[in-house]
C-alpha cells in the first residue's frame, strides 16, 4: 500500500505559487509542475498540466503520452482565450502498478528515489547547467552558482516543438522505499546529502516534507516550493493536503481551495520566455 504527503508553499519572495501538484491514489498517480513566467501567469500552465495527465490517465493512457496531450493543452490554450501565448511549464510524475512504478519528466523538476538507506535521483535535469556538467564543461559545485542555472532545455507549451522528449524511469517499488518529487525551489536551496538527512530523522512523510519545506525557507528560499513524499508501506492512504485550483468551468473564477484527490485540477495555462534558439529561462516558481 503507498502512503504519501504533499504541500506547497509561496516561498519568501513570490507574490503568487506557479507550482501545482495533483495526488490521485485512486489513480496511483503523482504529478508535479512547475509553472514558467511569473507575471505572465505561469500558475496557469502548471495547473492545466495536471488536469490534462490526470485526465489522460483516467481515459488509460501511457504517462508518457498523457505529457505530451499537456504539451499541446497548454500550447492551444491562448487561442481558445485561456493565457497568454508562449506559456509553459515543466513536469515530474510518478505512475505506479502493483509493485512497478515509472516516473517521467520534462525539464528541471526532479524525482528522488530512497532505497537501502540510499538517495539516488531518478530524474535527469533537462538544463542547461546540467547539459554543461554532461559535458565536463563545468562541475557541479560551479552550477549551483552558474547565473543561468534556471535555465531550461524544453518545457511543456513551448510553441516551436510540435513534441516534447520526455524522459522516462521504471523501477520496482519494495516495502520502505520513498519517492520524492519537488520543484527547483527546494532543490536550488536543499543538497541531496540534507535531503538525505531529513528522511533518515523523519518519521512520516508529513514530517518529511514539512521540514523539506522548512529548509528551503530557512536558506534565501526566493522561489515555490512543493514537495511530494510517496512511500511504499502497509497502511491506509492518507487523503491529500488541501492546494489551490481554479473552476474549469469558470476559467476567470477565483482560485479556491479544492480536494487534489476527488477534484479534477482546473485548465490553466503559463508562459515561458524565450532565451536563445533552444533555451527557456525558467523564471517561474512553481510549479515556482
Amino acid at each position: 500500500m503507498l502512503s504519501y504527503a504533499a504541500k506547497t508553499d509561496i516561498g519568501n519572495q513570490r507574490s503568487n505559487n506557479e507550482d501545482c501538484f495533483l495526488a490521485s491514489p485512486e489513480l496511483c498517480l503523482w504529478v508535479m509542475a512547475d509553472g514558467v513566467g511569473g507575471q505572465d501567469a505561469g500558475e496557469i500552465a502548471s495547473r492545466i498540466v495536471c488536469n490534462v495527465i490526470k485526465s489522460e490517465i483516467e481515459a488509460e493512457h501511457g504517462l508518457d503520452d498523457a505529457i505530451n496531450m499537456a504539451h499541446q493543452a497548454v500550447k492551444a490554450s491562448p487561442a481558445e482565450g485561456v493565457g497568454r501565448p508562449g506559456m509553459a511549464s515543466t513536469v515530474v510524475a510518478l505512475l505506479v502498478h502493483g509493485s512497478d512504478y515509472q516516473v517521467s519528466w520534462v525539464g528541471d523538476s526532479r524525482a528522488y528515489l530512497w532505497s537501502n538507506n540510499e538517495l539516488a535521483q531518478l530524474s535527469h535535469d533537462q538544463s542547461l547547467v546540467q547539459r554543461l556538467i554532461d559535458e565536463e564543461v563545468i562541475t557541479e559545485e560551479e552550477a549551483q552558482n552558474h547565473p543561468r542555472r534556471n535555465l531550461v532545455i524544453q518545457a511543456l507549451g513551448q510553441q516551436n516543438l510540435d513534441a516534447v522528449e520526455v524522459e522516462t524511469a521504471r523501477g520496482k517499488f519494495k516495502e520502505g522505499d520513498l519517492i520524492i518529487l519537488c520543484s527547483d525551489g527546494l532543490t536550488d536551496y536543499v543538497t541531496d546529502a540534507e535531503i538525505q538527512q531529513y528522511i533518515e530523522t523523519c518519521s512520516d512523510e508529513t514530517a518529511l516534507v514539512d521540514q523539506l519545506i522548512d529548509a528551503a525557507l530557512a536558506t534565501e528560499g526566493k522561489d515555490n516550493i512543493t514537495v511530494l513524499a510517496v512511500n511504499m508501506k502497509t497502511k491506509h492512504i492518507r487523503e491529500t493536503q488541501q492546494m489551490q485550483a481554479v473552476s474549469v468551468d469558470d476559467p476567470k473564477a477565483e482560485a479556491e481551495t479544492v480536494e487534489a484527490s476527488s477534484n479534477h485540477i482546473a485548465l490553466w495555462l503559463a508562459s515561458l520566455a524565450v532565451i536563445g534558439a533552444a533555451a527557456w529561462w525558467f523564471i517561474g516558481g512553481g510549479l515556482g
